[in-house]
């Protein structure tokens, strides 16, 4: 893909202020309003794909992200991001001809990449497109959950846990059973909302290549070294035999306990554990939006709160089917 650079700066723009972004589109990622502004036609393609079917549905101020792209050649940086944050500043930064700086008391965020990064679609997408946007959303709007989401028969459920605790897998495999798909592993309650309201993507699903021996349809999906270093798919839930949401309303949260081996159980958690793993999750930016994240998580104490130990995905399911039951 040829990537577009416009107009160079004005001679003597050292700081590379005067830089055109002709190149804008609005978007609405999980419903908010985004601006992307940019000098490069890759930029605005990766954004169309990620975000340009999502529908607007909160009337809210736009966050605004600048990227742009410089004509610097070279290799494409390997290493991750390195996140910085103090009060209402985030610095995301691979290198020095790479970063982003959001600022959370305007919502808006501005960066630089060069070529080579811009050129690879998905590189961009999860380095340099969705951190700022989502870290930008969440400290206007959101509090994050470290959890999957599904729903039955009008019921949501939270599948909480550690890296590794089946999360994905276990939601894909109840959205192969009649479950509603909302989302793998990134569920966001509305903080403004006085319910118990989440948000996700439900239009992409990530697996772990074992993935592959537990569902067949998935035989012919590749597996690729994510940007984060790990093997993994990354799935179209279009391409999927599920039904998807953009979202519900948490009715229970279960925090997953994979093992080895043993019958699926499901026990009660109490209310001080489970508010101590739900903020568990990194909290970041102003003071003010901290305490609404907090005030939200303790919304989720009002649901039923579980834990699930299981080793056999078909168990696991039985049992959340129970929570499904029609209300």
């Amino acid at each position: 893909m040829q990537v577009e650079i416009e107009t160079p700066p004005a001679l003597g723009d050292t700081l590379l202020h005067d830089i055109p972004t002709p190149k804008r589109a609005m978007f609405s990622p999980l419903g908010f309003p985004l601006e992307i502004a940019t000098n490069s036609d890759a930029v605005m393609t990766a954004a169309h794909h990620m975000w340009g079917n999502a529908p607007a549905e909160h009337e809210e101020a736009p966050i605004s992200l600048s990227l742009m792209v410089t004509g610097h050649e070279g290799e494409r940086p390997l290493a991750r991001p390195k996140f910085r944050s103090h009060l209402h500043l985030m610095s995301i930064v691979v290198d020095a001809r790479n970063h982003v700086i959001c600022d959370f008391s305007r919502g808006c965020a501005f960066g630089w990449v060069t070529r080579p990064v811009a050129e690879q679609a998905e590189f961009l997408r999860l380095r340099f497109l969705e951190p700022p946007v989502m870290s930008m959303l969440v400290a206007a709007h959101l509090a994050p959950i470290h959890g999957a989401l599904v729903a039955r028969n009008g019921v949501g459920v939270a599948l909480c846990g550690d890296s590794l605790a089946g999360k994905s897998t276990l939601a894909y495999a109840c959205a192969r059973s009649g479950w509603t798909f909302i989302c793998d592993d990134g569920t966001f309650l509305l903080r403004k909302r006085a319910d118990r309201f989440a948000a996700g993507n439900p239009h992409t699903l990530r697996l772990r290549p074992d993935a592959k021996k537990l569902f067949p349809e998935l035989a012919d999906h590749v597996v690729a070294v994510r940007p984060n270093g790990a093997l993994g798919m990354e799935v179209q839930t279009s391409r999927l035999p599920v039904s998807t949401s953009g979202g519900c309303s948490i009715d229970h949260v279960v925090f997953l306990n994979r093992s080895g081996s043993g019958r699926a159980r499901m026990s009660r958690c109490d209310r001080s554990e489970a508010l101590r793993r739900l903020e568990q999750v990194t909290l970041y930016g102003p003071a003010d939006a901290q305490a609404a994240q907090r005030q939200a998580y303790r919304r989720l104490l009002d649901a039923g709160l579980w834990e699930l130990h299981y080793s056999d995905l078909d168990e696991a399911v039985e049992l959340l089917n129970q929570l499904g039951e029609p209300k």
